[in-house]
């Protein structure tokens, strides 16, 4: 049976477009996450009641579209429009740290962005390329890139990618969410180099047959976004279109739901002093038919109560140059 929680106010109510890439820092305490389209960088700090605290923004580029701590809590590491970045939230400023190939743009021209990505436990900062918002649809033009934290080099993974989004490892295994595709898919990885093995892309879950029985026969073309996992192996996805994020065990079945005043459900993390609060970001719903109510943009947390466990955020090893 799937157990439903209605989340009815938000955490951190907030005027954004697209919040997401969201992450928690136990060094102290911090929640951080990004505008995509604004290319800000949002940090709070929590309280020891865990309520936030004022809410700081840094502009890093024209859009920004993951984050990943570092050694240094001051800084972060920042996919950005046409390379990757340290942002110094001490003094604001940014400096490359490496840029795409052809300044990312594609094959037929287009200019690409940065979206989701994640650090191994390597500390190399994995990041995706997709089409910008300028472009007029979104083509299968993106790649899903390792930067080498010894080399600096943008090593192309998987290529071809319309939407890469959520991207985690757990027992052997690299999971990585292709959300124009509806799927979250499941590869062997190398233990020593984290490199998923092609040949062995298997999907894990289709979002079609987790809401095929829904009465809104809409959620069946909801994407998955952003995710995180626990200490157990489960993922929490966020489900963009739904109001949802969603709970997965190890096999892929469907065990919790979490249901937000917001159609826009782009991205998880866990955190808080215990390490079992889901935290969640949000888009604005721009659509002609929009509920009037919708709370898109805002922050929502959930407590997952004292059978899950967060994992620590693995850290940048590369250079910090800003």
């Amino acid at each position: 049976m799937v157990v439903s929680t209605v989340i009815e106010k938000p955490f951190i109510k907030l005027d954004a477009d697209l919040s997401e890439g969201i992450t928690y820092d136990s060094r102290n305490r911090s929640l951080l996450w990004i505008d995509i389209k604004r290319g800000c960088v949002y940090r709070t700090f929590l309280s020891g009641k865990e309520e936030p605290g004022e809410v700081k923004c840094y502009k890093a580029d024209s859009s920004v579209g993951v984050i990943g701590l570092t050694s240094d809590v001051d800084k972060v590491i920042v996919g950005a429009s046409k390379s990757v970045k340290i942002l110094n939230m001490k003094t604001g400023e940014t400096e490359v740290v490496a840029k795409y190939p052809k300044d990312n743009v594609a094959s037929n021209g287009w200019q690409l962005r940065s979206n989701d990505g994640s650090v191994d436990s390597n500390g190399n900062f994995w990041v995706a390329s997709m089409c910008d918002f300028s472009c007029p649809e979104v083509l299968d033009l993106g790649t899903l890139y390792r930067l080498n934290a010894k080399t600096l080099k943008m090593e192309p993974v998987i290529t071809g990618t319309g939407i890469s989004n959520g991207l985690n490892w757990y027992d052997g295994h690299m999971y990585w969410t292709s959300s124009k595709e509806h799927i979250i898919y499941k590869f062997e990885a190398d233990s020593a180099t984290q490199l998923p093995d092609l040949e062995t892309k298997t999907p894990f879950v289709k979002i079609a047959e987790v809401f095929k029985g829904y009465s809104d026969k809409s959620f069946v073309k909801g994407e998955p976004d952003g995710f995180c996992m626990d200490s157990r192996g489960h993922i929490f996805t966020a489900v963009w279109g739904t109001n949802r994020a969603i709970e997965l065990d190890t096999s892929g079945k469907l065990v919790r739901e979490f249901i937000f005043p917001a159609k826009r459900v782009s991205c998880t993390t866990i955190g808080g002093k215990n390490m079992n609060t889901l935290f969640v970001t949000t888009g604005l719903n721009d659509e002609p038919d929009a509920d009037p109510n919708d709370m898109g943009g805002c922050i929502f947390k959930v407590d997952l109560g004292s059978g899950v466990k967060g994992v620590e955020k693995n850290k940048w090893k590369g250079p910090l140059t800003a």
